[in-house]
């Protein structure tokens, strides 16, 4: 399969490829030619500057199917670090047979790339950029002269914090749900909100699995099971890849040290009842650049830490299954 679709000195494997829009598109394609048989990949949805928002499903055909269904979504922050591993998370569900069982066990769906103008923006500027490139010119009776809104912070319950300017880098838009991109989430989340057991957000800049609440202190009614699950989630990650930096467990709140509105886990877990709603932030962003000008780090480290990633996305699939067949 690679021979036939490699070309020159092309990468044979997405963790080694510069992930930019037309890649995803190329390896969707590449997916959908070889593993149509189990792989429906969906783009009838698109963002401002016109680009795809892909819905890809994994589902190995079943009768008389009640099997859970795990959510997966990357790239709400825009930048590329949390859309390849979303990439590599297809990649090692299709192409390794040691993990043909979580297509048997689990229905997938993964959105691979959910703020495709804001990736593309962030690759080629030095500026740190976070949102869409949504003009966004009228916010109710006055002009603002800001330009894109932060999706992370534009789902249900963005009015528990004060609104900020456009021109801040998380404006988080002039009403919940305003953007192209949160509202795809939103009608993925809502179709199969019946089949859903667990919903993980994928963002760049951290290292951590994190659970509601993210507006308020105040703890979320399932916190027990949450802490249980992201501790679960959090040791498998440090087995694999503690030795780069630990990976912590805590609620969104606590990991800002504020109150986080309009966060997608929120509304998936408030308002589509998805107890298992987690956010999971990968690649250590700024704290690697600092670590980098103290010491040098380990050979390989971002291989460990997406090893490490994936672990913690198997620990979480573990843990569905176990839970569903009770």
């Amino acid at each position: 399969m690679i021979e036939m679709l490699k070309e020159g000195d092309e990468a044979e494997c997405i963790e080694d490829a510069s992930i930019g829009a037309s890649t995803i598109t190329i390896y969707l394609k590449a997916i959908k030619r070889f593993c149509g048989n189990i792989t429906e990949i969906i783009h009838e949805k698109t963002t401002f500057e016109g680009r795809h928002l892909y819905e890809v499903h994994l589902n190995e055909p079943k009768e008389n199917d009640d099997r859970p269904m795990i959510v997966v979504e990357a790239g709400q922050e825009a930048g590329t670090e949390s859309v390849g591993l979303a990439l590599y998370l297809l990649e090692q569900l299709l192409a390794c047979q040691e993990n043909h069982e979580m297509l048997l066990k689990v229905r997938w769906v993964i959105l691979p790339c959910t703020n495709p103008d804001g990736m593309e923006f962030s690759r080629f500027n030095r500026q740190q950029w976070r949102k869409n490139l949504n003009p966004d010119i009228n916010v109710g009776n006055t002009i603002n002269l800001g330009y894109g809104v932060d999706i992370s912070r534009n789902f249900e319950d963005k009015e528990h914090c004060p609104q900020e300017s456009g021109f801040s880098p998380t404006y988080s838009g002039p009403k919940s749900f305003s953007e192209n991109e949160s509202s795809f989430i939103q009608s993925v989340l809502s179709k199969f909100k019946k089949e859903i057991r667990g919903y993980l957000s994928i963002r760049r800049d951290g290292h951590s699995i994190s659970y509601p609440y993210g507006y308020t202190a105040a703890s979320a009614p399932a916190k027990d099971q949450l802490e249980r699950v992201s501790g679960a989630i959090a040791s498998r990650v440090n087995q694999r890849a503690g030795g780069v930096h630990l990976f912590s467990n805590q609620s969104i709140f606590v990991l800002n040290r504020k109150a986080r509105c309009g966060h997608s886990v929120d509304y998936a877990y408030k308002h589509m009842s998805i107890t298992y709603s987690f956010e999971m932030r990968v690649f250590l962003g700024s704290d690697s650049r600092i670590m980098s000008k103290f010491q040098n780090l380990p050979r390989g480290y971002e291989a460990t830490l997406r090893n490490g990633y994936y672990s913690g996305i198997r620990e979480f699939y573990n843990i569905i299954v176990k839970e569903s067949v009770r």
